[in-house]
């Protein structure tokens, strides 16, 4: 029976109308601009990934990666507000240790952004998506002061805040993108020893001070029962970039440290270290340069230069708890930092004497880790800037030292 030409009209219009609607229902579901959904696209802020809830980042059809503002922000320390009547989404960030203030209104649908009172010009709109806010990744580096380098090997955008140099960023990338993954277990405690002077205690030295001295021959049999055991040698610098990203460390690591900053550090310690291969983290001073017994600025670059971290123990040694902290704390730093051109990572509280007040200022300041003179091991429980150390004095000839460094019961 021959088909009707105005049922075949029908039947056919009624195809195309059910092509078109799929159609547009997908186009909808990918959202306004046209953008196209990746699953495994991550973001990354100084070393830790970024967990999404809900809506994941994606990649839009001109290549430009959107991830909900909320999480990388909050991430960075700041605060995020929606403000359902202006469809606005204010993002203000004070008080980083190394970002700028950055005080910035954004609103859905427009490429406009108010930053810090100047109207600013995205790279494309902030868009609804499964009720989060998704904006360009551009707009965390543009905005608000953040490094953004992205991998396309493994997909993640990395965004650093802490100045972070070129080989520490290459680092951590390689390390999140699984091309150079840590190859020993989670190491969640470890010894940092704690040296003062090494030399013979002098004849006016007190019963108190003489304990601060441990005697060269003693010393060089300290290094050669670390060497001879396996243990390797690191840095405070290498322990925060281990917990912090997981920066790879040797197998059986331990800490020396050194305080005070006196001349033996350079002439005996630095080239007993050198001999054997080690490291250790020197405090420093600065307010004793160029003081007798003590390090001055040409022999802190030559430490630093043979691969020792150079490190701040205040400007004057005094009580932090009573003290100016821009120049304790943050003048030391900057000193130190201009004469090794690197970053100063660690602090070491003069006297183990400090409060609540001095450990928030060494955040502010950027220091990214601090010990104390608490007796003990240091354990990734602890805060950060209160880690234990266990202190070698005068009496600690090879019997006691390896008590120390072994407790008995341990092989």
């Amino acid at each position: 029976m021959p088909i009707k030409y105005s049922s075949f009209v029908k039947v056919f219009g009624g195809i195309i109308f059910c092509i078109t609607l799929v159609t547009v229902i997908l186009w909808l579901v990918a959202g306004t601009n046209g953008s196209k959904y990746v699953a495994d696209v991550r973001v990354c802020v100084d070393g830790k990934m970024i967990v999404f809830a809900d809506q994941k980042p994606f990649i839009d059809t001109n290549n430009r990666t959107l991830v909900p503002v909320r999480f990388p922000a909050e991430q960075l320390g700041a605060s995020v507000d929606w403000m359902e009547q202006t469809r606005q989404v204010k993002v203000e960030n004070k008080n980083h240790a190394t970002l700028p203030d950055s005080d910035i209104l954004l609103t859905i649908g427009k490429q406009e952004v108010t930053v810090n009172g100047m109207t600013r010009v995205m790279n494309t709109t902030a868009i609804i998506m499964g009720n989060r806010t998704m904006v360009p990744l551009s707009f965390i580096g543009e905005y608000m002061g953040a490094r953004v380098k992205w991998d396309g090997g493994s997909r993640i955008a990395f965004v650093f805040t802490q100045g972070q140099t070129e080989k520490e960023m290459k680092l951590i990338m390689a390390i999140k993108a699984g091309v150079n993954p840590a190859a020993v277990s989670k190491i969640t405690n470890i010894k940092i020893l704690m040296y003062h002077e090494v030399g013979v205690p002098p004849m006016y030295a007190t019963e108190h001070t003489a304990q601060l001295y441990v005697e060269p021959g003693v010393f060089q049999q300290h290094l050669n029962f670390l060497k001879e055991n396996g243990y390797n040698t690191i840095t405070l610098r290498d322990l925060y970039q281990y917990w912090d990203y997981g920066k790879p460390l040797p197998t059986n690591p331990i800490i020396l440290t050194f305080d005070d900053g006196y001349r033996s550090m350079y002439d005996f310690v630095m080239p007993e270290l050198i001999k054997r291969d080690m490291v250790a983290t020197f405090f420093i001073i600065t307010d004793k340069f160029n003081h007798p017994g003590y390090v001055n600025e040409n022999m802190v670059q030559e430490i630093h230069r043979n691969g020792m971290e150079i490190a701040s123990h205040s400007h004057s040694h005094g009580d932090l708890r009573n003290a100016d902290l821009e120049i304790e704390l943050n003048q030391s730093k900057t000193l130190l930092e201009n004469i090794i051109n690197d970053n100063v990572y660690s602090f070491c509280y003069p006297c183990g004497l400090y409060n609540k007040n001095t450990i928030d200022y060494l955040a502010k300041y950027g220091y990214k880790i601090a010990v104390t003179t608490k007796y003990g091991e240091a354990s990734v429980n602890q805060n950060i800037y209160e880690l234990e150390r266990i202190r070698i004095t005068q009496g600690d000839e090879t019997e006691h030292y390896i008590k120390k460094v072994i407790p008995p019961g341990k092989p």
